[in-house]
């Protein structure tokens, strides 16, 4: 098998090759590649091209000047596409380069550029939302363009999208987050142009989303066993008021002889205030002293810039033997929250006033509440079947017992 740099007396386009192959019999077949970073340690897959005398020849290479590669494969103009050696590598790939000229031709309005434009930092739908819920849209929007990126929303049917959200169901989180991702897209879109309707208002969630459970006693007794104390701190205050992950990191140290802590919520940039609960001030008050305002400090660190600091640090934590029975029960620090709605909840506490400490609204507190409700209507139940037992008694039970 030789190789060859020349096609006749005109040299070959870079990163394109020819391979000639020579049968037992004689034959010779030529073979043209595009192999991008060709003999290095970066080398692409080569992807097959026709001849360069062929018409098609000059069309195809230009898809491949466009290409991008990352671990999972192809990738063109953010749309990802099929195995290189699949049959429908090359149709999706001329789809995809067609709808990249025209979108810098002709402004098209596909599902990349309404993606690209919802989530410029001047919309201020977008800037407007928090850290954690830009984070999750990124990656929704990403799957997008890799799905979808050089179709056109307003073809968009029920059907297609509930099939996009049904390809997630393993990881229901995501498929739902995905789901809530393009619904808020697709109606950002209607009166932008982009389409005429919201279709993925009539699609269905993915059922068993719900893994944020209340912390057990066991999870404190380890995480008080063998957790440093500046990350038994963070997760005491987000039980005793209740707050996203982020707004706890953002506390501010209250100072001697103060009984409310202010928070303001990065979700709904509303400020709450919340009383100190007399066995949460014991902890505050074991808070080391520093130059810093910040309540909560890091392991390297007066305070955290930023919350992916914590979530490092945490993920380690749950990461080491000791916390392998919160991996295997699920138990995440957003439990936290539900634990702070369910306390309050449990000593008679109105949906209302729960919701104005933990910054939630009364129907969100409804559905963290649902299982105080139960066990609420659980206990009237059988006070009112002991208080009229004497009514619905059977008779067998009264001549066993002797009455």
């Amino acid at each position: 098998m030789t190789r060859s740099g020349k096609s006749g007396t005109v040299a070959l386009p870079r990163h394109v090759h020819r391979v000639t192959k020579r049968s037992k019999r004689g034959s010779v077949t030529v073979y043209t590649f595009y192999t991008r970073n060709r003999n290095t340690a970066a080398a692409w897959p080569s992807i097959a091209l026709p001849e360069p005398l062929e018409p098609t020849f000059t069309p195809r290479l230009a898809v491949c000047e466009a290409l991008d590669r990352d671990s999972k494969g192809f990738v063109l103009d953010g749309k990802r596409l099929p195995d290189h050696r699949d049959k429908a590598f090359w149709p999706a790939a001329e789809k995809a380069f067609s709808a990249f000229v025209k979108r810098g031709r002709e402004g098209i309005r596909d599902f990349k550029s309404l993606v690209e434009a919802f989530q410029d930092e001047t919309n201020p739908h977008w800037s407007s939302l928090s850290a954690s819920t830009k984070r999750g849209y990124k990656a929704s929007g990403k799957m997008i363009i890799e799905l979808v990126g050089d179709e056109l929303p307003s073809d968009l049917t029920t059907v297609d999208a509930q099939l996009m959200i049904d390809e997630l169901g393993d990881t229901p989180a995501t498929a739902n987050q995905f789901r809530a991702f393009l619904s808020r897209l697709m109606a950002w879109g209607v009166p932008r142009g982009y389409c005429t309707s919201n279709p993925v208002e009539h699609t269905e969630k993915i059922p068993g989303t719900e893994p944020w459970v209340p912390w057990p006693n066991w999870a404190f007794e380890l995480l008080l066993e063998h957790a440093p104390f500046h990350l038994q701190m963070i997760a005491m205050s987000a039980f005793f008021t209740g707050q996203r992950q982020g707004d706890v990191l953002a506390m501010v140290k209250p100072k001697a002889g103060e009984n409310t802590i202010a928070v303001r919520a990065q979700k709904t940039k509303k400020t709450v205030w919340i009383p100190i609960h007399s066995a949460y001030r014991q902890w505050i008050d074991r808070v080391p002293t520093n130059d810093s305002v910040m309540l909560h400090a890091g392991a390297r660190a007066t305070h955290y810039k930023t919350a992916d600091g914590f979530r490092t640090e945490w993920q380690k934590l749950m990461e080491r033997d000791e916390f392998k029975p919160f991996r295997e029960n699920r138990i995440v620090f957003h439990g936290l929250r539900k634990n702070a709605v369910i306390n309050l909840l449990e000593v008679g506490c109105t949906e209302n006033q729960v919701g104005a400490i933990c910054n939630m609204s009364a129907q969100m507190v409804q559905h963290y509440g649902r299982e105080v409700a139960l066990r609420s209507l659980a206990r009237d139940a059988m006070k009112l079947m002991e208080a009229r037992w004497s009514e619905i008694e059977p008779e067998a039970f009264k001549n066993k017992n002797g009455k």
